[in-house]
């Protein structure tokens, strides 16, 4: 085998750089990476990491390096070459990324570096450019190391897998290769890394034929790949996944083989995937852990990449087989809309646990049913084995299991609502800032979404000493109809008073007192939500004092965080009372959001719309800042008929956007309140038809705006609504897969449309 390091010292390492500098101590770590000591190695690999490939970043030592990685991960001589195959892997991802981002607009990257170099400088295109001459390199570099597909060592063969799957710049000959080792290859890990590398090789195909059936030589020197229809790659890695797919093998190579399925070929995943996918997961719960490494020696040194392997390791639940607890993640991300399968695993791990750990489970619970329209009876069994976690005494996995019910917005019946409002007396809370974060906190959150009266009485005496949270107004609206609102209510007035002594004695000194003028406006937020008679006459008072102070100390503007006292879709509601001469003093304020929501607060107080034209005509100028804009138009599209005497200036706005095609918020905003003060024409409805179809997002503003418009919905918006109501996914997720397990979208405004679509199609 020749020297993997030969020509090593033909460079100048001195004059190449990485992330810490100089690159002078690379060859020492390239040697390091041959030598007989495992902690040698370990260090050499770690440092490389951290230096040539320092946060993804590919420099022109990086570049320099690729050729003696990629001939010291092909030397057999050599130990520990997979962790070599991952770095060279790495690399390859930044440098695609780098691709992505860059290739079409630098097609010279060669004098992009010298550029820099000429500089002594370094921007981000720099980084780019580099990224493009290693996927270069890459492609020279990489064929030759298909032969480790059947080195003797199983971690080579499977990175290696992994490697040449996404980065092999022949899939088809590459492909070829594979199938052949599906029936050879015995190792679980192995044939696991077998299933993604198929997956991988039929996405890299998609739409590219010429890719995967021409006729470039395999690299394995075999005959050329067959031609006709035994040639076409779906059916051949098809039938390849479906063996690997089968039932009582390697739990994780089954879901692999199957999330490969589901997301390439959907129409060969097997009927009863569900089944097959449990079944893998109870295999994989009861079968031997496997045993633990033997301990290293004392004198081995701890390194960054070890320190990841274990903390990765200490992620999954105690006994978890990795693979599975990959490829399980892989599966759900694959199935994506096929609800039903999902829902039962999301049950599965519930019920019996999953490989990455109790709060996995029920963050996939949350990602389903906030981000899935599920039927009520699996929302009913998602919510039981939910509301069964109160009791666990991990209170963190309790508190995510209670939010989870409150942001899917999950079915409680009586008894697990009585076993909240219990946590909420008994429990224990934080004293600083996220109190609304623990067990109780969130247990009064989720009573006071439902508008359970509960929530206030545990509610009221956390005022006074507490953070005041973000949500505090959206919590008291909801309990707005109850009589413990009056408690609730004497709670904020106490706080208040107390907060605005703070503000006060810290403006004196000149100094405003942001943090302390953020918690009033909550809290003023909070008094307006209850809807009680008094809170008007609080607010105005406060707002009252508040401008005074702003005229004393600034440009008499309200301060910013004070607007979420008027920051409710009905603004003080139908009867301002004493806050009318505050509020018509705010249409002149210097900050056109303050102007717009003192204008929305006083059209719902029944305060005559003319008077509030002015500010709207502003706030539809085109040189406003379209979050202003978009604040003026929907007003405007509320007040109908009032803002007929605007209707020319909207339509000519309307007009503009459509020539120069604005952004479809914007656009459809101006539709709106088009339709709002001028009569609608049939060019109208068809730009309602077409921005429905556009952007899912939008929908609820369109089905509002029917709503409010009366009448019978336009031509061919019946199918569009029942199609709607049918549609696996809420209307904020566009289908792309989410970079978080914990992500969450807003349930509430999508089953406001979906009784909105109901009852435009009951007219």
């Amino acid at each position: 085998m020749p020297d993997p390091l030969r020509g090593l010292d033909e460079i100048d390492w001195a004059a190449l750089r990485h992330a810490y500098g100089s690159a002078a101590d690379v060859p020492a770590l390239l040697h390091d990476l041959t030598a007989a000591d495992s902690g040698t190695r370990a260090c050499a690999l770690d440092a490389l990491h951290g230096g040539v490939h320092h946060q993804g970043d590919i420099h022109d030592s990086t570049l320099a390096c690729l050729p003696f990685l990629c001939a010291i991960a092909a030397d057999p001589a050599v130990e520990d070459r997979g962790g070599v195959l991952g770095l060279i892997w790495s690399i390859g991802e930044s440098a695609e990324a780098a691709v992505e981002q860059s290739d079409e607009e630098m097609p010279d990257p060669l004098a992009v570096v010298a550029q820099a170099k000429a500089a002594d400088d370094w921007w981000e295109e720099v980084g780019h450019a580099y990224g493009i001459l290693a996927q270069r390199a890459l492609a020279e570099l990489l064929p030759p190391l298909t032969a480790l597909l059947t080195d003797p060592d199983p971690d080579v063969r499977a990175t290696a897998t992994h490697l040449l799957a996404s980065r092999h710049p022949q899939p088809a000959a590459l492909l070829q290769v594979l199938l052949g080792r599906v029936d050879a290859e015995r190792d679980g890990a192995v044939r696991h890394a077998l299933a993604g590398a198929l997956g991988t090789l039929a996405a890299r195909s998609a739409g590219t034929d010429a890719a995967v059936t021409g006729t470039d030589t395999p690299p394995d020197g075999t005959d050329a790949a067959p031609t006709g229809t035994d040639a076409a790659p779906d059916g051949r890695i098809g039938r390849a996944l479906l063996v690997l797919a089968e039932p009582g093998a390697d739990p994780g190579t089954e879901l692999t083989a199957l999330a490969a399925l589901a997301r390439q070929l959907p129409e060969l995943l097997p009927a009863d995937t569900a089944e097959r996918a449990l079944s893998a997961l109870d295999r994989a719960h009861h079968r031997p852990t496997t045993p633990a490494p033997a301990p290293q020696p004392a004198a081995t040194p701890s390194t960054l990449l070890s320190h990841l392997r274990d903390l990765r390791a200490e992620s999954f639940a105690e006994g978890a087989d990795e693979r599975t607890a990959d490829a399980l993640d892989l599966l759900h991300a694959s199935l994506g809309d096929r609800v039903e399968i999902r829902h039962e695993l999301v049950l599965h791990g519930l019920r019996h646990g999953e490989p990455n750990g109790p709060y996995a489970a029920v963050e996939r619970a949350a990602t389903l049913h906030t981000g899935w329209r599920t039927s009520p009876e699996r929302a009913a069994a998602t919510a039981e084995l939910l509301g069964a976690l109160l009791d666990d005494p991990d209170e963190r996995l309790a508190a995510l299991a209670v939010r989870t019910l409150r942001q899917a917005r999950l079915p409680c019946g009586p008894e697990l609502l009585d076993a909240i409002a219990g946590r909420c007396a008994d429990g224990r809370y934080t004293t600083g800032w996220g109190w609304e974060r623990n067990l109780p906190g969130e247990c009064i959150q989720l009573l006071a979404r439902r508008g359970d009266g509960r929530a206030a009485e545990a509610l009221a005496p956390l005022l006074p000493g507490r953070a005041v949270p973000e949500d505090l107004p959206l919590l008291c609206e909801r309990l707005r109809s109850r009589a413990h609102s009056a408690q609730l209510m004497l709670a904020l007035i106490s706080r208040a008073r107390a907060t605005v002594e703070l503000v006060d004695s810290i403006e004196e000194t000149g100094r405003v007192h942001h943090e302390g003028l953020r918690e009033l406006g909550r809290l003023m937020g909070a008094m307006a939500a209850t809807g009680r008679p008094e809170a008007n006459e609080m607010l105005a008072a406060l707002l009252t004092a508040l401008l005074e102070q702003a005229r004393e100390h600034g440009d008499g503007a309200l301060h910013p965080d004070l607007r979420v006292a008027l920051d409710r879709p009905d603004g003080l509601g139908p009867e301002p009372g004493a806050a009318v001469p505050v509020l018509r003093e705010l249409l002149a304020d210097p900050e056109e959001r303050t102007r717009l929501l003192a204008a929305r607060a006083l059209f719902h107080g029944g305060h005559d719309p003319a008077e509030l034209l002015p500010v709207l005509a502003k706030g539809l100028a085109d040189e406003v800042p379209w979050w202003h804009r978009h604040d003026a138009l929907g007003l405007l599209a509320e007040m109908g008929p009032a803002a007929a005497p605007l209707g020319g200036q909207v339509r000519a706005a309307l007009d503009r956007a459509v020539q120069a095609s604005d952004p479809d918020p914007l656009l459809l905003r101006l539709l709106l309140a088009a339709r709002a003060a001028t009569p609608v024409t049939p060019a109208d409805d068809r730009l309602l038809v077409e921005l429905w179809n556009r952007e899912r997002a939008t929908r609820p503003l369109i089905a509002e705006a029917l709503i409010r418009e009366g009448g019978r919905v336009p031509e061919g918006f019946a199918a569009l609504l029942r199609a709607e109501l049918v549609h696996p996914r809420r209307h904020g997720h566009d289908g792309g897969e989410q970079t978080s397990v914990s992500f969450r979208f807003d349930v509430e405004p999508d089953d406001t449309l979906l009784a909105h679509c109901r009852e435009l199609l009951g007219r």
